[in-house]
């Protein structure tokens, strides 16, 4: 049965609009346009719920069609089609507002999933700015609860952020689950050396965060199971940048940007971007760093084996003052953090699996 929301589908490939129009017609109502210029055109005296649009058209680019629709129509989502997220088009989307990316080739469920994520955000957008205007209205003793509704109308981009995450998931299968665990791991330590509550929050974020820029890195490297050229190397370690960049435009995530820009430099400054040494470095982006290189250690990848916890050891004490903060490797050794993680790892491995079942 047809339901009353309104869903544009904007795409020059007649094969990729009709897929989506084919999965969507037994349940919204669809309009398909075959051109920038038709999408906005669709736009006078009717409303859409809903905006699936290609990146790349030859008339408008989507991003720059995207910034239009905003401006015609602030709260419709939209939803970008790409095969290839570069970091200048990622950047804008966040900056315009786009709830989501669909990475071709994109099958039902996916396309499904994401039209009923964008419907729920549209439906709590309006519900949230009805009460705004309730709000506006009523004594001036409601002005926290303002506030607090306006702020989560602004922590909608984090959805974006955490789609952006998917993304890379979906480029490279080891990242998938890598960004939780080093949170877990990269928490514990900022637990055990002192750190707030606010502080390991933030380290939180950060590690969670922390490779989005590999979303501008070519699948190709990324997935790449032999050894890279120096040429290959030198594009992944642009990732923290690239990071940063898609990070910045979004306000709430300021305090992370520095977090992810420097989460490899070591601590002896010949990490990279900057090479910055010691003390130089953040220390939530050292902690981030030998969180990072701990789980990469004690994890299977396609181009080495999972290590042991004592050669984890090891490693920690050889690259002590060197690529790892002497201090942090300390904490670790002296409060067996590395058995802590495990089981935290299996624990929550374990209830995964039992919820999945």
């Amino acid at each position: 049965m047809t339901n009353d929301s309104c869903i544009l589908i904007v795409d020059d490939e007649l094969g990729p609009r009709e897929a989506l129009r084919m999965i969507l017609r037994d349940n919204y109502r669809v309009t398909v346009a075959a051109s920038g210029k038709e999408a906005l055109d669709c736009f006078a005296g009717k409303e859409y719920d809903l905006v699936i649009l290609d990146i790349r058209m030859p008339d408008i680019n989507g991003v720059d069609l995207l910034a239009e629709i905003k401006k015609k129509a602030p709260e419709t989502e939209v939803v970008m089609i790409t095969a290839y997220a570069s970091v200048e088009t990622a950047t804008k989307a966040l900056r315009y507002g786009a709830l989501d990316y669909l990475i071709k080739p994109f099958d039902r469920a996916s396309v499904l999933n994401v039209v009923e994520k964008g419907l729920s955000r549209r439906s709590n957008t309006r519900g949230m700015r009805d009460k705004l205007k309730e709000l506006q209205l009523a004594n001036k003793t409601l002005e926290k609860e303002v506030e607090y509704a306006y702020k989560n109308i602004q922590g909608h981009y984090s959805e974006t952020v955490s789609s952006l995450v998917a993304a890379v998931d979906a480029k490279d299968a080891y990242t998938k689950g890598h960004q939780e665990r080093i949170a877990r791991f990269a928490q514990l330590i900022g637990q055990k050396i002192g750190c707030s509550a606010e502080e390991t929050e933030l380290i939180k974020q950060a590690a969670i965060l922390h490779d989005i820029g590999k979303i501008g890195v070519p699948e190709a490297i990324l997935m790449k199971q032999d050894a890279l050229t120096d040429e290959e190397y030198e594009i992944i370690k642009k990732h923290p940048v690239i990071g940063a960049k898609i990070l910045s435009p979004v306000q709430f995530l300021k305090e992370v940007v520095p977090l992810v820009f420097f989460h490899h430099e070591r601590f002896d400054g010949t990490g990279y971007p900057r090479g910055l040494k010691g003390s130089q470095i953040p220390l939530s982006a050292r902690v981030i760093c030998i969180a990072d290189a701990v789980d990469a250690m004690l994890s299977q990848r396609p181009y080495s084996r999972a290590k042991t916890v004592e050669k984890v050891k090891e490693e920690l004490l050889r690259c002590s003052g060197t690529q790892f903060d002497p201090q942090l490797v300390d904490v670790i050794i002296k409060n067996d953090l590395l058995s802590v993680y495990l089981l935290l790892v299996e624990t929550h491995e374990a209830s995964s699996s039992s919820s999945d079942g």
